[in-house]
């Protein structure tokens, strides 16, 4: 890898703003060529050959789907939940060190306790928590973001053992997930999302496995559904070494069109171990709580004012708050109305726009928006919520009469970032005092 590249993961570990995304192809027993579900598909295919079936899949994925095809899903997942349930591993080097080092977030593809019994080794508090494909929104609630790595939150994507329904194991599981996700039915909780989504947070992918062709469409679902392409950097660490020379430039190139992922070819083992080197030589955690809540900001404007909104966007990005405009996070298939009420009802403040073209507004979406608004702000707890800025165009004469009563502010087309600064720290005041 780059010194450049070292360098700024190794800022980024120490300050809290990496986020740990944890796959399957990597070790989590000491001594063990094979990661969890390596075991788990030895373990379905001796099943399989015991039943005088001829075991064609050399994935777990592969031969899950041959098992559910000959012996039927209730058994797979009642073989996947012994298979859990009888096993204690010693955990591996890897384990250990990545458990070691300061994430407050972990997404792993993984579905049994190892990692989270490692954090418990060290005396942390993990906090574990599962998607589930094939439940609904309210078995898939919103979770609590951690604020400090002595307590991170342990986000399971293909599902938890202790609950064999919601795991994902077939080719046609993976498959349902990657619609799933991309699709929002169910949804991941919006908390996760928001977190996932801080401006200026990196990611580090390992053990991933992204010679396989499901993790790399996983790796690539999961940053443009979630649009984290357009947050922060990512490194995968991942041995290429097996590939041919024009295979191994396939693979780089893959994740490198569209995405900011640099894949660093390593052994897995070898590279958590030269970064947990690099952050204790630095000096360590720097105690910040990074990836602890900041303000959801949602911006409301007339299609006209796009670009001016899309400048306010930016300044409120690079002031560390969390804003929302639908230009840049409504993804292709969302359902309009059902997202923008949820992203009003989650946002911690409303920033409306008003401009000469908002006022020529009669009856919009926007005019919706702010009806949202103004019923979310009842709802907040004392203080600020909804803020009205004016543009230096927009006459006095023309503003609009329900938002008369609304905090003011003004906005100048020449100079929206120092306005919007002074919006930032007026945001940033009241959240403050709201979570004293």
């Amino acid at each position: 890898m780059k010194a450049r590249d070292w360098i700024t993961l190794t800022a980024s570990v120490r300050h809290g703003q990496t986020v740990l995304v944890l796959g399957s192809e990597i070790p989590d027993v000491a001594n063990s060529p094979h990661g969890p579900l390596g075991a788990l598909r030895l373990q379905l295919a001796q099943e399989l050959t015991e039943e005088k079936e001829i075991v064609t899949g050399t994935t777990l994925a592969a031969v899950a789907q041959q098992y559910e095809d000959a012996i039927g899903a209730q058994h797979l997942r009642a073989s996947a939940e012994r298979f859990y349930a009888a096993s204690s591993p010693a955990p591996s080097e890897t384990y250990k060190a990545l458990a070691a080092l300061p994430f407050h977030l972990i997404l792993t593809s993984c579905q049994d306790d190892t990692l989270a019994q490692c954090l418990t080794a060290q005396s942390k508090r993990p906090v574990v928590h599962r998607y589930h494909l094939r439940a609904d929104r309210r078995d898939n609630p919103e979770v609590e973001i951690p604020r400090s790595p002595e307590a991170p939150l342990i986000f399971h994507l293909f599902g938890h053992a202790a609950e064999p329904a919601s795991l994902v194991l077939t080719e046609n599981d993976i498959l349902d997930f990657l619609i799933a996700i991309a699709s929002e039915r169910p949804p991941l909780p919006n908390s996760l999302v928001h977190a996932l989504q801080r401006p200026g947070q990196n990611f580090l992918f390992v053990g991933f496995g992204i010679k396989q062709w499901y993790l790399r469409l996983l790796l690539k679902v999961l940053l443009r559904a979630l649009s984290l392409d357009r947050t922060g950097s990512a490194i995968a660490a991942e041995p290429l070494g097996d590939l041919s020379a024009a295979d191994r430039e396939q693979t780089v190139l893959f994740y490198e069109r569209g995405t900011k992922i640099e894949v660093a070819d390593s052994d897995v083992g070898s590279f958590v171990a030269e970064l947990t080197q690099r952050v204790n030589a630095a000096g360590g955690y720097t105690g910040r709580t990074a990836v602890g809540p900041s303000p959801r900001v949602f911006i409301s404007y007339a299609s006209q004012d796009k670009e001016t909104a899309m400048r306010l966007f930016q300044a409120l990005q690079s002031a560390k708050l969390q804003p929302w405009l639908d230009r840049e996070r409504l993804q292709p298939g969302d359902l309009w109305n059902r997202r923008i009420e949820e992203e009003i009802a989650a946002s911690d403040f409303t920033i409306v726009l008003q401009t000469p073209a908002l006022a020529r507004k009669i009856d919009g979406y926007v005019n919706k928006e702010i009806g949202l608004a103004r019923d979310r702000g009842t709802q907040v707890r004392g203080g600020l919520y909804l803020i009205v800025l004016s543009t230096d165009d927009l006459p006095e004469v023309d503003r609009i009469p329900e938002l008369k009563e609304i905090q003011q502010g003004q906005l100048r087309r020449d100079h929206v970032e120092e306005d919007a600064a002074k919006v930032a720290s007026l945001i940033m005041r009241e959240y403050q005092r709201r979570r004293r």
